[in-house]
This record gives C-alpha cells, sequence and structure tokens, in this order.
C-alpha cells in the first residue's frame, strides 16, 4: 500500500496574515522500492497550511481559492 506524507516545501513570512506559513505537499511513496520509476515520490496535492482560514477572512490568494493570479509563495 502507498505511503502518503505531508511535507513543508516552503515557508514565507505572509503579509496578509501578519504570521509565517507554509507550502505543504501530500506526497505519495510507492509501497516497495521501483528502480525504473526515475523518482521517489509523486507529489499528489500542494495546499498553504492557513489557506482555509485566508478564505474565511476574504484574503485573496492562490492557496485562499478566492484569486489565482497571485501566488506568495512564488514573490522573492
Amino acid at each position: 500500500m502507498a505511503k502518503i506524507v505531508k511535507t513543508v516545501i516552503k515557508e514565507i513570512y505572509c503579509d496578509r496574515l501578519n504570521r509565517d506559513v507554509s507550502l505543504i505537499e501530500d506526497r505519495v511513496y510507492p509501497a516497495e522500492f521501483m528502480p525504473d520509476a526515475g523518482v521517489a515520490f509523486h507529489a499528489q496535492a500542494r495546499a498553504c497550511a492557513f489557506g482555509i482560514e485566508c478564505n474565511r477572512f476574504g484574503y485573496a490568494c492562490k492557496w485562499s481559492g478566492l484569486n489565482p493570479n497571485y501566488d506568495p509563495f512564488e514573490i522573492e
């Protein structure tokens, strides 16, 4: 059976929430080693740790689902 692991891939300071936030990725690892696969895991999904809270408060960004054109994790 495959194993799903939540991994923090990036942390930033969010100006809208005035706090540190994390971009979390769900990684799926195969049940057994597959040498021909080429990659150790498959990235299933990404989400901001505070995306749901931002949506409730109306803070618009890609991860809150309110503005797909603004991604605070890409700005640097």
